[in-house]
């Protein structure tokens, strides 16, 4: 009998466990709960405040909003243009420090110095608002400039190369294709600024050495091609020349020169080579029909710009918000200096 009574150690280990477990998921379901109704506490706080100083944010904004829309409807209006190019020969970095010399140049008002590097007029160029420049970001330009690092170099270095190092390494610069946009308070100035902007990267002889080097290679690359094109398709037809005369004195019973086998792996090799040299001459042309300019250009500026919409750029956004913030900037320190004169 007494040893009935004495309970079992499992037991009672199994029992306090229990309890300690509903007890910490007691606590954290508390905690939650009490984090919930601190943040409805908070937002209800809010919502006050706003309720019994609606008025005064209210007329501030509408005083800031009116304010800003007189601004806005006596400015002149600004509009804008953008273009679309693809640099070759590593000429990225060269375009985005002319784009920005303009726009330092539209910065300190130098209207002299802006015209004759735009070749247009003083007054054109006095009118000219901004330049700015950003890469077309496709994440399968990353995936592709990876995969072609990596067939070009060393198979025994790609393994030591982390795919996302390289990603992270991947700059604005490396992208293929740029947009180009520039503000001003005149509609028809932007197709006289596309010529300009690409010769101030055409006209530099390091780029214009980089192109003849090219084209002079891609020629040299056809020409190699071609000949060796030429010279497998004469291959084939003498070897099906050879396969003819060898059916026909087969007929007449003379023994066979060449095993089937032998047949069959020559005209197929002759065949893929021939696909090959075709694959290449292709990927040859592709490359020499991109190459054609230092930068290729794939939109230009249109003829008449475009009003500038940015409702976040407007006076009437700006001043609108601004006043508003004031507004409650003053009502928070007014609030502040109350707690402090009854503060004990």
């Amino acid at each position: 009998m007494s040893q009935q009574n004495i309970p079992q150690d499992g037991e009672v280990d199994l029992g306090s466990l229990f309890k300690i477990i509903g007890k910490g998921f007691q606590n954290l379901f508390n905690a939650i709960g009490r984090f919930f109704n601190g943040i409805f506490h908070y937002i209800i706080l809010g919502l006050v405040f706003v309720r019994n100083n609606a008025l005064k944010l209210g007329l501030a904004i509408f005083i800031g909003a009116l304010a800003g829309l007189f601004l806005d409807l006596t400015q002149p209006k600004q509009f804008s243009s953008t273009m679309i190019v693809e640099p070759n020969f590593k000429s990225t970095q060269q375009l985005y420090n002319n784009i920005n010399y303009y726009h330092e140049l539209v910065k300190q008002k130098d209207s002299v110095l802006l015209a004759e590097a735009l070749q247009i007029s003083v007054g054109e160029a006095s009118k000219l608002k901004g330049f700015y420049i950003e890469p077309i970001k496709n994440k399968n330009e990353k995936y592709e400039l990876y995969n072609e690092f990596a067939q070009e170099i060393d198979s025994t270095l790609v393994k030591h190369i982390n795919r996302r190092e390289f990603y992270e390494a991947f700059t604005d610069f490396d992208y293929n294709y740029h947009i180009i946009k520039v503000k001003s308070l005149s509609n028809t100035v932007f197709k006289k600024l596309s010529v300009p902007i690409i010769n101030s990267v055409e006209n530099n002889s390091y780029f214009k050495n980089q192109k003849k080097i090219n084209d002079e290679n891609l020629l040299q690359n056809e020409k190699v091609l071609l000949k060796s094109l030429q010279e497998v398709d004469t291959l084939r037809k003498i070897y099906n020349k050879v396969m003819i005369t060898e059916a026909q004195t087969q007929k007449m019973g003379t023994s066979i020169t060449l095993a089937e086998g032998a047949k069959k792996t020559s005209e197929i090799e002759l065949f893929k080579e021939s696909l090959e040299l075709n694959k290449e001459l292709i990927t040859n042309n592709t490359v020499k029909s991109k190459t054609t300019e230092i930068i290729n250009v794939v939109s230009s500026f249109s003829n008449i710009g475009e009003k500038e919409r940015d409702i976040l750029k407007k006076w009437t956004f700006i001043l609108g918000v601004g006043s508003g913030l004031v507004m409650l900037l003053f009502i928070l320190l007014n609030r502040l200096n109350k707690y402090l004169k009854e503060y004990k």
